[in-house]
């Protein structure tokens, strides 16, 4: 499937059941990019967009080797997240990206698709997942953004750039009012990137995503 295509459930379907990765990776941050998920991680597969149950996002992952504050997961049973499922090998180089989480097991139960979907496509979908194990990267302790360990504006860019290029303004939006604790300091450092896995992310696509923050967070 083509990033630019909007798949069927069938060929969503046939995708999943066409692959020899038997793990799933749910990516609700910068693993979101397809850009900087292949460049910088190797990861060279589509992502799906989904929602996660059962999860919260907020920014609350220190990094404390690159001085910088990331978006987290936590356990939260009245919360949900939207993420794309990532089939990726939890191999060396994917470990070391997400070194600041641990690899949480989540059932299919908890995974929803498109909810106009009717009903036969969306069993599909599940047992099309049912053989694989699906994981996400719940954080390991929550430290909220300072002074000393602020969020980039790079990061941020990357993270929705992903969700316009997968699926659209709406999946953006949902990033941002599905995620905790934007009330951070944000260092804008897009003319020098801090986030050493930053997207290449255009004029055009800042300036959406510009608009996007500044719609849905209170100033």
């Amino acid at each position: 499937m083509n990033n630019a295509d909007a798949p069927s459930a069938q060929d969503i379907v046939n995708y999943l059941n066409g692959l020899d990765e038997s793990h799933i990776v749910l990516g609700y941050g910068s693993l979101l990019s397809r850009d900087s998920r292949e460049r910088f991680s190797g990861i060279k597969t589509y992502g799906i967009p989904v929602m996660v149950d059962g999860f919260e996002r907020a920014w609350v992952t220190r990094s404390i080797q690159e001085q910088q504050t990331y978006v987290g997961a936590i356990k939260n049973a009245a919360k949900k997240l939207n993420a794309q499922l990532i089939p990726a090998q939890l191999n060396p180089a994917l470990q070391e990206r997400e070194k600041d989480y641990r690899f949480t097991q989540v059932s299919p139960e908890q995974i929803a698709f498109d909810a106009t979907m009717d009903i036969n496509s969306e069993t599909a979908l599940y047992e099309a997942l049912s053989g694989r194990t699906l994981w996400v990267c719940e954080t390991l302790h929550c430290s909220p953004a300072n002074d000393e360990f602020p969020v980039s504006q790079t990061y941020v860019d990357t993270c929705l750039a992903g969700c316009l290029e997968h699926a659209g303004e709406k999946a953006a939006t949902d990033f941002v009012t599905h995620t905790s604790l934007w009330d951070h300091p944000r260092v804008n450092d897009r003319a020098l990137p801090k986030y050493p896995r930053a997207a290449s992310v255009d004029k055009s696509i800042q300036d959406k995503i510009d608009t996007i923050l500044s719609n849905n967070l209170l100033s």
